[in-house]
Parts: structure tokens; C-alpha cells; sequence
């Protein structure tokens, strides 16, 4: 902070680097989240571009499964043998096996298959061990019972050692009478599925997920099968009672633990069904990411929805790569200003110094400055240094002729006071009136003239304008003797530090104008009571004096009127109370230059300071 202070080209470089951040950390914020809106809906409209041509391909295939119960039609001798009311006889039964194998021999993905004739209530089984055998309920009346009406749905979601699988349901339908006479029910593994949906899994790492129904049921996702890579297969029940009361289990875990987006999908996808469209595609926003989703209504009434979960992360990875990018180029311009600012204001500054030390040199009173040539084309800059040398020229005239009529009213108010006051007759005249106070048996009247005598001598001595400080302060003895004689116990005065000091010289009349300002002010316009200590003190290379009263003191307003007069350089002579406060600090001041400080500090009625500080190295000694 205080190198920002006190440096203009830390100013400069601090303001300009401030006002290149604060709009560049705004518009990297605007860009980020713009930045962040536009890669998620490029990549929403990419993955439903891709989930459009992947549905296309997956209502292919499960049209193609559906087609599998009709092909039963090619072959007159099964259809014969499937329709007759009576039960096949042993060797109908294999043929009627064989056949089915050989329908769905190109199609390694389907497991258990199985028929069951609605006239015979017979069923036929290949593909199956005991424990992914499919049970068919006998048909009453060529009709399923109400509790297996699950069996009348196309395309379901079943669950083989805690797997999902697809389970086909295809009624075998007599052509002439539309009655039904049998039911093929066979189950898919998802193996074609996933290969499928690889298409939607290589450019982004959100799981995919295939739902099927109206009521989605999930048949497949991504997620699940990355959980299960490089694991072993669970190893099969041996009971058909447990394989179904694992999938009964299983079937409640999944309606139980239906995430928060899913419910949400359902209630849009559940606004959309009304609207009866074939088609719909959309976007879900969740914590997690954005779940793209497409949905389609076959021509066999099979719904198939699929779902993309575009992670927020990828996202975030995406514009962050690019505010990263951003924020190369704006650092490095940040740094190009910050050079340029450097250079600009090293020039500036450099030139701003060369007017200082014209400045310091006018303090000291060197009047006579160092002139730049004039450039052809100037700017501010050499316009100010062009004013300030004609200022200080002015000032020099000025100076020089206020301190001649300075010093000629000076020696004219002198040379009056000695044309008056003849000093020899003033002497005589005291002594006179004091042998006259003696023989009158008046002794303290003659003691009081005699201090009056030795201050009015003291005063009137014009050749010395250095003393002793210890002649300075026998001058305030005298004064302060002559006014406990006025004031009486009003008055006390005490001096410290005196005998140390003593042998120092200082310019004349310095303490007593000080002592009488407390008087004056602090006495007679005060409470009528004062103690005054005048205390001296040699502090290293310095000599403190201190004049302390507790008398009325200093406003705010009276001491800014001090040094105003101290700053303005003007010796004032004051007609009721001589040389005041302020021609006192500057006679200090042109004796001592600038080595000389002073300070006044004043709580009204309680303790006012006048603190003097004369160098050491200037007081002489004698």
C-alpha cells in the first residue's frame, strides 16, 4: 500500500492493469457461460441427430424380432400341426421343435423360446435350461387369464440373474377366424442393442439409456454396463423359485429406485403422448448434466425412447479449455500494457523530478533555476515547467523586493525608537528613583526597578542578536519577577533543566514573548490564575525547550492562524503585545533553517505545549 502511495508509476501501472482486468473478468464471465450455452445445445443437437439414426436402427430390429412369430406361415405343415385342436402326437411334437430351432437359428442373442398352443395348452420349449425356462399359463377359452394379462404386451423387460432382457411376446393368430391359437414367447439379450448404441457412446462419456413403453421401462443402459466390464457373471440359481423371486426383486429395486430426471422425463414425455406425436425430442436439465432424449412411436405401436446424459463436466471441460485460451491472449496483453505503462510513465515521471528539484531548490531560496530549451511542439508537461520558471523568476523579484521594505521598516522603526528614548537618561532616572525608594525605607520598589532596569537594558542592547541562554533566561526571570509583584500568587512559575543548557548560545528574545503570550492570553483572559514551567532538555543532537501553562490555551482555529503566518513567511509586529508567537517561530526559522521544527500541543484550562527543537549542530557555544 504504501509503495502504491507513493509511487506515480505504481499508480499508473496498478490503474490501467485495473481497468483492463474488471472488463476483461466480466467478459470472460459473459463468454464463459455464453461459451457454456453454446456447447450444450451444439452437443444437443449432435447426439439427437445421432439418437435419430440410431432409433431408426433399433425399431428396425425390434420390428424384425416381431416378425419372427409370423414366419411360423412359410411352413403349411407347422401351421397345420399348430392349428389342429388335438395334442401332437410325439414325433409332431420334435418336428414342431425342429422347426422352431431352424427359425431362430441366425439369432444368437435370443435365449429361452417358447410356444404354447391355445387350443391344446401344450408347450414347446427349445433354447432353455431349467432355470431360463419361460412358463406359459394355460389359456382359457383361447384367452390369457388377468393376471398374466403382462403377456399380451409385445415387448416387455424381464430380468435373467439379475440382467435385463427383452422379452417378445407374439400371439400366433389364425388367418381366416383372427382367433387366437397360440403365443410365442421368447427372451433377447441386449448384445445387438449394445452394439447399436456404441454409435452414441464414442464421442462423450455420458451413460446412454433405452427405454421401451409407454410406462419406460429401462431395457438397457450404458452405465450398467460399464459396471459390470471385467466382473465375472453371477453364477445362475438352481431353483426356478428363486430365479423368479430375483426378478421379482430386482423389478421392485428398479420401480423403487427411479432417479429424480426419470420421474421428471416421465411427466414431460407424459405431456407430449397427449399430443399424440409420433416424434419427440428434447432436453432435461439435471445437476449431473443435460439428458438428451428422443422418442418414436412405431408404425406396431412400440414406443422407444432413448436418453443421453451429456455430463456437466464435459461441459465445464469444453469452456474452460477455451476461457484458457482467452485468458493467454488477455494476460498477455495485460503484460504489454503494463511495459508500456512502465515506459510512459518513467518518461513522465523523470521529468516530473526535474521540476522537484527546481521546487526544492525554490524552498531553500535558490531563485536562480536550470532552463530547458524550449521545444518546437511543447506539451502539458513543458508548458508547467515553461510556467513554473516564470513563476519563480516573479517570485525572485518579489522576494527580494518585499525583504528590502522589510528590513528598511525595520531599521526606520529602530531608528525611531532610539531617537525617542534616550537610554543613558532612562538609566539615571531609575537609579535616581531607587536610591530615593532606599532612603524611603522601600526596598521591594527598589528591587523591582532594578529587574526593570536590567530587562529594559536587556532590550534595548541592539548590537548583540545572539546571547547565552543563560542570559535569555535571566530576562524571563526579571519579566516573571516583575509580574509575581502585579499578579501575586496568581502566578507561579517554575524553570527546569536550565544549568544543562546554560552555556548554549540562541537568538535574542525568544523565551519572552513566549511567557508573556501565556500571561496575556492564558492569565488575564483566562480564569485569573496560572502556573507557567519553561522546561529545557538536550535530546541527542537537539535542544527541547518547552513553555507549558495551564492557562486558556489554543483553538483549532487560532493555531491553523499560526501557521498560516509561519507558512506565509511574514514577520508581524503586533502594537499591544510586541513580537508575537509567529515572528518568534520564524526568527527560529531563518536562524535555523529548516532544521528547526516546533510543534503546539493545547487542551484549554489543563495543559497547552509550545515545543521548540533547535539543532545542535547550529547553537553555538561560548
Amino acid at each position: 500500500m504504501k509503495l502504491i502511495k507513493g509511487s506515480i508509476i505504481t499508480k499508473i501501472i496498478v490503474s490501467l492493469i485495473v481497468a483492463t482486468t474488471i472488463p476483461f473478468i466480466v467478459s470472460n464471465y459473459l463468454s464463459y457461460q455464453i461459451t457454456g450455452k453454446a456447447i450444450k445445445t451444439q452437443l444437443v443437437e449432435l447426439n439427437q441427430n445421432s439418437m435419430a439414426i440410431t432409433m431408426s436402427s433399433l425399431q428396425s430390429y425390434f420390428h424384425e424380432l416381431s416378425l419372427l412369430g409370423i414366419s411360423y406361415f412359410s411352413d403349411p405343415t407347422l401351421v397345420r400341426l399348430l392349428s389342429a385342436s388335438e395334442v401332437q402326437t410325439p414325433a409332431e411334437s420334435v418336428y414342431i421343435q425342429q422347426r422352431l430351432e431352424q427359425f431362430y437359428a441366425n439369432y444368437n442373442e435370443i435365449g429361452s423360446v417358447s410356444y404354447k398352443s391355445a387350443l391344446t395348452n401344450k408347450q414347446f420349449n427349445i433354447r432353455y435350461n431349467y432355470n431360463s425356462k419361460i412358463d406359459i399359463p394355460d389359456f382359457t377359452g383361447q384367452d390369457l387369464s388377468y393376471e398374466h394379462s403382462e403377456l399380451r404386451q409385445s415387448f416387455q423387460v424381464t430380468y435373467h440373474n439379475k440382467e435385463r432382457r427383452l422379452r417378445v411376446n407374439k400371439p400366433f393368430i389364425d388367418i381366416s377366424t383372427r382367433d387366437i391359437i397360440g403365443l410365442t414367447t421368447f427372451d433377447v439379450k441386449p448384445v445387438h442393442i449394445s452394439t447399436v448404441l456404441q454409435s452414441l457412446t464414442t464421442s462423450e462419456h455420458g451413460p446412454v439409456y433405452l427405454f421401451i413403453g409407454d410406462e419406460m421401462e429401462l431395457l438397457y443402459t450404458t452405465a450398467d454396463a460399464e459396471q459390470q466390464d471385467g466382473q465375472n457373471q453371477t453364477q445362475a440359481q438352481t431353483e426356478q423359485q428363486a430365479e423368479e423371486q430375483a426378478q421379482l426383486q430386482a423389478q421392485s429395486k428398479a420401480a423403487a429406485d427411479i432417479p429424480d430426471w426419470q420421474n421428471e422425463l416421465n411427466t414431460q414425455l407424459a405431456n407430449l403422448q397427449l399430443a399424440n406425436l409420433a416424434t419427440a425430442k428434447g432436453e432435461l436439465q439435471a445437476q449431473e448434466g443435460s439428458y438428451v432424449y428422443f422418442r418414436e412411436t412405431a408404425s406396431n405401436g412400440l414406443t422407444v425412447t432413448l436418453v443421453k446424459l451429456i455430463p456437466q463436466s464435459l461441459i465445464n471441460e469444453a469452456r474452460t479449455s477455451a476461457l484458457g485460451k482467452t485468458l493467454s491472449i488477455q494476460v498477455m496483453s495485460i503484460i504489454f500494457v503494463s511495459i508500456l505503462a512502465t515506459v510512459i510513465s518513467y518518461y513522465m515521471l523523470r521529468r516530473i523530478k526535474f521540476m522537484l528539484s527546481h521546487i526544492k531548490k525554490l524552498q531553500m531560496g535558490n531563485f536562480q533555476l536550470k532552463r530547458k530549451p524550449v521545444p518546437a511542439t511543447p506539451d502539458e508537461l513543458d508548458l508547467l515547467e515553461i510556467r513554473f520558471q516564470e513563476m519563480a523568476t516573479e517570485l525572485d523579484e518579489l522576494w527580494n523586493k518585499q525583504y528590502r521594505q522589510q528590513l528598511e521598516l525595520s531599521q526606520a522603526r529602530l531608528k525611531m525608537l532610539q531617537a525617542q528614548i534616550n537610554p543613558h537618561f532612562f538609566y539615571n532616572t531609575l537609579q535616581s528613583i531607587g536610591t530615593l525608594a532606599i532612603k524611603s525605607n522601600a526596598p521591594e520598589v527598589s528591587d523591582r526597578l532594578a529587574e526593570f532596569a536590567a530587562m529594559f537594558r536587556y532590550s534595548m542592547d541592539i548590537e548583540k542578536e545572539d546571547v547565552l541562554l543563560a542570559e535569555e533566561i535571566a530576562h524571563v526571570q526579571h519579566y516573571i519577577v516583575l509580574q509575581q509583584g502585579r499578579y501575586k500568587q496568581k502566578l507561579q512559575f517554575d524553570l527546569f533543566g536550565a544549568e544543562a543548557a546554560s552555556h548554549l548560545a540562541v537568538p535574542k528574545m525568544i523565551l519572552q514573548p513566549l511567557v508573556e503570550n501565556s500571561i496575556i492570553h492564558g492569565l488575564e483572559q483566562g480564569k485569573g490564575e496560572i502556573h507557567i514551567v519553561v522546561n529545557f532538555e538536550l535530546k541527542g543532537q537537539e535542544l527541547l525547550i518547552e513553555v507549558i501553562d495551564n492557562g486558556k490555551g489554543f483553538t483549532e482555529q487560532q493555531l491553523e492562524q499560526v501557521r498560516a503566518s509561519y507558512v506565509e513567511q511574514q514577520v508581524i509586529v503586533t502594537e499591544k503585545h510586541g513580537i508575537g508567537l509567529a515572528n518568534v517561530l520564524k526568527r527560529l526559522a531563518l536562524y535555523f533553517g529548516s532544521q528547526f521544527r516546533w510543534n503546539i500541543t493545547s487542551i484549554p484550562y489543563e495543559r497547552t505545549v509550545i515545543a521548540l527543537r533547535l539543532p545542535m549542530d547550529t547553537v553555538e557555544e561560548e
